[in-house]
């Protein structure tokens, strides 16, 4: 059955739909075309349906899409409102993903394209050379609206809504041109689109159905598709013969004549029949239709294999790749090497054999299942052949295990002799070899002493090494605790005044309210972590006895870890208080602040407006309207351009609300306003941390505490990077960002993060987010 090297097309497409180019072959439905041609363009909505196989796919491509033609209309390309989205896209953030795929199948630009239009809007902004022409849309596989996307079940009913609107009146719907619409549905699909006739109103009335061909219509499709091929006689006996079904009746298959045949069923046989010189085959009995394209996928698979020796990668790729875990049609894209793990060699292979066919969309190759029609028939034919390759690998170990007892036995026979000839020459050396299995007994017993030794050497430095990880962790919590203290202690001094670092010392001061939980979650983690080490320690006493005394010294310095695990949780609780409490005073009194006015120039009555505007919002946001804290912090930066901690709180507003992208353009303006503005310097620390850039987020770091050294998440910033590079072997860090508005020193790898004494004003990092 393999295709002929060279020479005429075959005219049947064999298990794959007929397709737009290829409507001078398809024959049998004349009267289904004309019939449901005239319906499309005498009513806006029109439903075709029928069961899977009768060949609705081919109808529309190979059928309906030239009459409509011939009739003036401009037919958009079929589309299907299921499928998969271009790698990479969330359909979560798709403002609708049924309207997303209609739209992939009739752009050719970029996703972004179609991403942000309905189907209106884009039919009206679709650029057409003769705008007067009515517009014709055919939406193929109708059921994926109830099938695929179920976490968007709310998008259903908005996708209708979409194509009502787009079918309305010309003064309602697509600007100034009528627009007839073509739905293609499975017979089960029909009843749940029923559950949607409120939004469609006397729109569902309009149906078509379309069975299976009759044995007239077979016989039309093989006279006039190869002629010369079929003659009348061969094409009603093959037609005679695929309309019998096997039904078991009375504990018996037997064979009984059925109204239908499957076009499926009738294009492989022909396609055969075809490939074969005229001589039927295989495929041409009477069979039941699944068995037929169980054979046929089964040939075409080891067609398509021949050479590689790879038929369990290509049943692997279909079963995980094309069809999805609900049994429905999956699709994958084409990659540079490979697609979907198969090699593309392979999978043109594939497509040859029309197995799978190929859809360009966005710019880019999908390939799906020739036809729906083929799932079951590849799920049980996988099932099959995976279940017999199962069956020879267990023949194969049985028939090496009888080939292996039978070795034994054969070995085991000559051993008996063997050994009997050497009994009595063995006999006088037995007292020697007593002698020597002695000596090996306490050879044996001094190396399980020794390897009891080693053993427990190795859990001992094994131990030691998880004692010193703690020791070093709780130093560094200790160190940053002490700062956030230093912080809030400062800030118990504080009154507003209208000097230059206010901004920074507030600033600075919140941000340690948003560190305080994490500070927490590291202690308690400690706490664990000393918990579980005391009792691998006790477990190791009880297995280890060799080096009890030193298991015994570590659990004691272990143990005195506590009093400082429990100093620690109290000095963060009271440090909470005592920030809650100031931040109410502090807010306090910058509410009632009022700078007083001073002479000099509009300049410096500008910057000192600039401010007091600050000073507004900053209350604002930390008492929560967001909202208006933006404006005033706005109003602040157009006073005084150069202010830098407005541009700073704008971007801390932006990051609190994930809009990473303006928070970083806050940060980076304020930065080129006030290059040392501490604030804004930890804030692209972070940044860069979250984006795993460690070399731009330890430079940033350094150069927020080198402006202001109790600046707590800038510390927290080192001691992350620090953390990292001890967990990694290897570094996958490409260099400094060349964008990188931190200072131009190059960054260090200090051991850890330098300790800072509290200053008369300190300055700090905050985060965008009210501090409560």
């Amino acid at each position: 059955m393999s295709a002929p090297k060279s020479g005429p097309q075959s005219p049947f497409p064999g298990p794959r739909p007929y397709e737009a180019g290829e409507r001078d072959r398809f024959h049998g439905r004349a009267g289904e075309r004309r019939d449901l041609a005239a319906l499309v363009v005498a009513n806006r909505l029109t439903v075709l349906y029928g069961p899977t196989g009768a060949g609705k796919t081919s109808l529309l491509a190979a059928g309906l899409v030239p009459e409509l033609e011939r009739a003036g209309f401009m037919v958009m390309p079929l589309a299907r409102p299921g499928g998969l989205l271009p790698p990479g896209t969330n359909p979560l953030h798709l403002r609708n993903v049924y309207s997303a795929n209609v739209l992939m199948h009739w752009h050719h630009g970029e996703f972004e394209g179609v991403a942000k239009h309905t189907i209106t809007s884009y039919l009206e902004a679709m650029q057409d050379p003769r705008p007067e022409r009515p517009l014709a849309l055919i939406i193929d596989q109708f059921e994926d609206l109830f099938t695929t996307h179920a976490t968007q079940p709310e998008q259903r009913e908005a996708f209708l809504r979409e194509l009502v609107e787009c079918i309305s009146e010309p003064e309602r719907g697509v600007e100034e041109r009528p627009v007839r619409l073509c739905l293609a549905i499975r017979d089960e699909g029909l009843a749940e689109l029923e559950r949607y006739a409120s939004i469609l109103p006397d729109l569902l009335r309009v149906r078509f159905r379309l069975d299976p061909l009759r044995r007239p219509a077979a016989v039309e499709v093989m006279t006039h598709a190869a002629g010369g091929v079929f003659t009348r006689t061969d094409a009603e006996k093959l037609a005679g013969d695929l309309a019998h079904r096997r039904v078991r009746a009375f504990g018996k298959l037997a064979l009984v004549p059925s109204e239908f045949i499957e076009p499926i069923q009738l294009q492989l046989a022909c396609d055969e029949k075809w490939r074969r010189g005229g001589r039927s085959g295989p495929l041409a009995k009477p069979r039941d239709p699944d068995e037929a394209l169980i054979r046929y996928f089964d040939a075409a698979v080891a067609r398509a294999r021949s050479g590689w020796g790879s038929e369990a990668r290509i049943r692997h790729f279909i079963a995980d790749k094309l069809i999805t875990p609900e049994g429905a049609r999956g699709a994958v894209v084409r990659g540079k090497r490979t697609t979907g793990g198969l090699a593309n060699k392979l999978v043109e292979r594939l497509e040859h054999e029309r197995i799978l066919r190929a859809e360009e969309r966005l710019g880019s190759r999908w390939y799906e299942l020739a036809h729906e029609r083929l799932l079951a028939p590849v799920r049980l034919s996988n099932t099959t052949w995976f279940e017999s390759q199962r069956r020879r690998r267990t023949a194969r170990r049985v028939a090496l295990v009888v080939l292996l007892l039978a070795g034994l036995g054969v070995a085991g026979y000559f051993g008996v002799q063997w050994a009997l000839d050497r009994y009595h020459g063995l006999e006088g050396e037995k007292s020697g070899v007593e002698a020597e299995l002695a000596a090996l007994d306490h050879t044996r017993q001094d190396l399980a002493a020794a390897l009891a030794k080693a053993e427990g050497a190795h859990a001992l430095e094994s131990l030691r090494a998880q004692a010193r990880a703690l020791d070093v962790d709780l130093v560094g919590l200790a160190d940053d605790v002490q700062a956030a203290r230093g912080v809030i202690a400062e800030m118990g001094r504080f009154s507003p005044r209208g000097r230059d670092g206010e901004t920074a010392d507030l600033t600075n001061f919140v941000a340690v309210a948003a560190e305080l939980p994490g500070l927490s979650g590291r202690l308690t983690g400690l706490v664990q972590r000393h918990t579980d080490l005391g009792a691998a320690l006790g477990a190791a006493l009880g297995a280890r006895p060799v080096v009890a005394d030193d298991l015994k010294a570590l659990s004691k310095e272990t143990a005195s870890r506590a009093p400082e695990l429990e100093r620690l949780r109290a000095e963060l609780d009271a440090a909470t208080a005592e920030q809650t409490r100031q931040r109410v005073r502090v807010l306090a009194e910058l509410a009632a602040f009022e700078a007083p006015q001073r002479g000099g120039s509009g300049d410096a009555r500008a910057r000192e407006m600039a401010r007091q505007l600050w000073r507004d919002a900053f209350v604002l946001l930390q008492r929560g309207s967001t909202e208006d804290a933006r404006g005033r912090f706005e109003r602040s930066h157009l006073r005084d351009p150069g202010y830098a901690a407005a541009w700073d709180m704008l971007g801390r507003i932006a990051h609190a609300t994930g809009d990473l992208k303006t928070a970083e353009q806050s940060y980076r303006k304020a930065l080129a306003q006030t290059s040392d503005y501490g604030p804004s310097l930890g804030s692209m620390a972070s940044l860069y941390l979250a984006k795993e850039w460690y070399l731009d987020a330890e430079r940033c770091a350094r150069e927020a505490l080198a402006a202001q050294p109790d600046l707590l998440a800038a510390r927290v910033v080192l001691r992350a990077v620090q953390q990292r590079r001890q967990s990694e072997v290897e570094s996958d860090e490409e260099g400094l960002s060349p964008k990188n508005p931190c200072g131009h020193a190059p960054a260090t790898t200090a051991a850890a993060a330098p300790a800072a004494e509290p200053k008369a004003e300190p300055a700090g990092e905050a985060k965008a987010e009210p501090a409560e």
